[in-house]
């Protein structure tokens, strides 16, 4: 173990083809068992980001430290915004006394990551930060200080965002990597020293929570520009930044919702 940070892989899980928004490039892996999230959790938001997680434990084969040493921290702009809806709808539809209660646990900011953290047993702190398009990489910028705090060994970070697609659908993206201390928890899928892997993907370490403009989304609604933005953090943690599903990049999941 040393004092540098060291930075793992990113792992990628979608609702929709990522093609129809950003340069995610490459063929997505299989959806796994997205579908049946979706239905457990009756939120796209939570079974994106639980799924990028699992995806990316299942890869890795890391050796990781006691639960209680395991944070999150995830960045989101449109945060569960479209559960709010979803959740509203049901009550003007259906009438209050009628609504799915089921729904309202997931209208919170940070339903995501608390059912992330369950499913990885993660029991240690559970960060959300929403700071605009680029709020994966303030959260990213709050995972460094858990580490150097020691308030955990290891830390899951990344964001998850929705948008309006062009045929009406709400599409759902998450992309997580994981920091620590200890290049042993990042198994399989360590790449080495943040700050080199942040220099190889043209990103200065002490800008990383405001790295510049993002890319101009293809399509969709204001809500694309945050997708694209979290589309290119994930690129950046590839073996090559910027090819994010070739082999040695970033392993993406998608199924159309």
């Amino acid at each position: 173990m040393t004092n540098e940070i060291h930075c793992a892989r990113a792992s990628v899980a979608a609702t929709f083809d990522l093609h129809q928004v950003a340069d995610l490039t490459g063929t997505p892996a299989p959806p796994g068992n997205l579908p049946a999230l979706v239905r457990r959790y009756r939120s796209s938001r939570s079974a994106v980001v639980v799924l990028a997680l699992q995806s990316w434990l299942q890869r890795a084969g890391a050796d990781l430290p006691a639960p209680e040493h395991r944070g999150i921290a995830l960045g989101t702009e449109t945060g569960s915004g479209p559960d709010i809806d979803e959740f509203l709808a049901e009550s003007i539809r259906r009438g209050d006394h009628l609504v799915n209660p089921a729904l309202f646990p997931m209208t919170v900011h940070n339903a995501a990551a608390g059912n992330a953290a369950i499913a990885a047993q993660c029991r240690g702190p559970s960060v959300v930060v929403s700071a605009g398009v680029e709020s994966a990489w303030s959260a990213l910028d709050a995972a460094r200080a858990l580490l150097v705090d020691g308030s955990a060994d290891i830390v899951f970070v990344g964001g998850f965002e929705s948008q309006r697609l062009s045929d009406g659908a709400t599409g759902t993206v998450a992309a997580l990597i994981a920091l620590s201390t200890d290049p042993a928890a990042l198994g399989r899928d360590h790449l080495g020293p943040l700050t080199a892997q942040l220099h190889r993907a043209g990103v200065r370490p002490e800008a990383a929570a405001h790295p510049g403009p993002s890319e101009t989304p293809r399509a969709g609604d204001a809500a694309g520009a945050s997708v694209a933005a979290l589309v290119r953090f994930a690129n950046t943690f590839a073996r090559q930044p910027g090819a994010a599903t070739e082999p040695d990049g970033v392993a993406a999941a998608a199924v159309a919702r």
